[in-house]
C-alpha cells in the first residue's frame, strides 16, 4: 500500500468519531426536501471549521464547499444529498428522529456525514490535491423535480471535469463498495390519469357510462406496454399505485382518478412509452364512451455512469480497500437525481454496503426500521477522498 493510501486510511480513522456524531445528529433531526435549514447550517459550520471555502443558500438550502490544492489543475466534485423522508421512525435507536413523521430512511444522513468527513480529511491533505475538490451538499433528492437541476443552475458544476457520488445499499455487507458501468438506475415519471363517464344508479348501468369498468380495462391495458411493446431484453416498469373513484356500492361515479409510475432504462423507449400511454388510455376510454385526461409528470432521467470513470473508481476501490471488498453493483429500477449531473459531466455513482446481519441491520431503504452499520462510514469517507486525489492526479497527467 502506498503512503498516500495509508495516510488517507489513518486520517479517516481520526475523523471517524466526529463523522459518527454528525450522522447521528442529522439522523435525530431530519428535514424534508428544501427544508434542510438546520442540516445545511451544520454542514456549513463543519466545513468552515475544517478550513473549507463555503457558499451557503445555493438552490435555497444547498451548500457548496471548495478546497484548492497548492498545485493547479482540474476540478472534481463530490456530491452528498441531505433530505429525509416523510416516514415515522420505528428503530428505537437512542438517536432516533425527534421530528414527528420525518426520518432519514434512505441514508442521506450517512451521505452528508461522509461528505463532511471527506472534506475534513482532504483539508489535511491539501498539499496532495492537484486542482480543486468541490463539495456539493444538495437538497431535495427524494422529491421530484429533485435538487440537482437547481444546484446545476446555480453553478455547482461550473468548471467541473468529473463527479462522484455514493448511496448506501442494504443488500451488501458494511464497508464493501459496488460499481456498475453504463445504465445503472431508471428514469422515473409520474402518471396522473382521470377517466370520466356518466354517473347513475348501479342497478341501471345501461343508462350510465361506467368509468370504473373502463378504469379496470385501462389498468390491464397499460400492462401490455411492458409485455408487448418493450423488448424482452430491455428494462421497464409501469405500476398504478393509486385508484380513487366512487363513494357508495350502488352508485356508478362520474370519474375515477389513477396515479402511477413509469420507469425505463432507455431514453428512446421512455419517449416511445409516453406516446403509447396516451394511445392506450385514450383508445380504451374512447371505445367505452368515456373521456380521459392523461398527464405525465417528467421525473429523473436514466442514470448512466460513464465507463472510464467507473472503471477508474473500481480500480481505486481495489487498491484502497482490497479486491474482496469490491462487487459488481446490479442495475435497479429505482431513480436518482444524480443522473442530472452525469448528463453534464462524466463520473460514477456507486454503492456502499451498510448491512450487518449479526447486528440485525438488514432493513431496506424507505423502511421505518432502516439503519446502517456505522463502520461503513469509514469506507465511504476514504473512497471519496481517494477518488478526489487520484482523480485529479489522473486529470493532470
Amino acid at each position: 500500500m502506498k503512503e498516500i493510501e495509508q495516510r488517507i486510511l489513518a486520517l479517516t480513522e481520526k475523523v471517524y468519531p466526529q463523522v459518527v456524531e454528525i450522522r447521528r445528529t442529522i439522523h435525530a433531526n431530519p428535514e424534508l426536501a428544501f427544508e434542510e435549514k438546520e442540516t445545511a447550517a451544520l454542514v456549513a459550520k463543519t466545513l468552515k471549521a475544517a478550513g473549507v471555502d463555503v457558499k451557503e443558500g445555493v438552490a435555497r438550502t444547498g451548500v457548496l464547499g471548495s478546497i484548492k490544492g497548492k498545485r493547479t489543475g482540474k476540478i472534481i466534485a463530490l456530491r452528498s444529498d441531505m433530505d429525509a423522508l416523510p416516514i415515522t421512525e420505528a428503530t428505537g435507536l437512542p438517536f432516533a428522529s425527534k421530528n414527528a413523521g420525518k426520518m432519514h430512511a434512505c441514508g442521506h444522513d450517512a451521505h452528508t456525514a461522509i461528505g463532511l468527513g471527506a472534506a475534513m480529511v482532504l483539508a489535511e491533505l491539501r498539499n496532495e490535491i492537484s486542482g480543486e475538490v468541490r463539495f456539493i451538499f444538495q437538497p431535495s433528492e427524494e422529491r421530484n423535480p429533485g435538487g440537482a437541476p437547481f444546484m446545476i443552475e446555480a453553478g455547482a458544476l461550473e468548471g467541473v471535469s468529473e463527479i462522484y457520488g455514493l448511496h448506501v445499499l442494504s443488500q451488501a455487507d458494511a464497508g464493501t463498495v459496488g460499481f456498475c458501468q453504463g445504465e445503472m438506475m431508471a428514469s422515473a415519471d409520474e402518471l396522473y390519469i382521470t377517466i370520466r363517464g356518466k354517473s347513475g344508479h348501479g342497478a341501471r348501468p345501461q343508462h350510465t357510462i361506467d368509468p370504473v369498468v373502463t378504469t379496470a380495462q385501462v389498468i390491464l391495458g397499460l400492462q401490455t406496454l411492458i409485455s408487448r411493446n418493450l423488448d424482452p431484453f430491455a428494462h421497464g416498469v409501469i405500476t398504478i399505485g393509486s385508484v380513487h373513484g366512487g363513494f357508495a356500492p350502488n352508485i356508478i361515479p362520474t370519474e375515477v382518478k389513477l396515479v402511477g409510475t413509469l420507469r425505463s432504462m432507455s431514453k428512446e423507449w421512455r419517449e416511445y412509452a409516453h406516446k403509447r400511454v396516451h394511445e392506450i388510455i385514450e383508445g380504451i376510454a374512447h371505445s367505452a364512451g368515456c373521456e380521459a385526461d392523461v398527464h405525465i409528470d417528467l421525473g429523473y432521467p436514466v442514470l448512466r455512469n460513464s465507463d472510464a470513470e467507473t472503471i477508474f473508481a473500481a480500480e481505486c476501490a481495489e487498491q484502497l480497500l482490497g479486491a474482496d471488498r469490491v462487487f459488481q453493483a446490479e442495475r435497479l429500477m429505482g431513480a436518482e437525481d444524480f443522473a442530472y449531473y452525469l448528463e453534464k459531466v462524466p463520473g460514477t455513482f456507486y454503492r456502499l454496503g451498510i448491512r450487518n446481519t449479526a447486528q440485525g441491520i438488514t432493513a431496506d431503504i424507505h423502511n421505518d426500521h432502516f439503519t446502517i452499520d456505522e463502520s461503513s462510514l469509514k469506507a465511504g469517507v476514504a473512497m471519496q477522498v481517494y477518488l478526489a486525489i487520484r482523480g485529479l492526479a489522473r486529470l493532470s497527467e
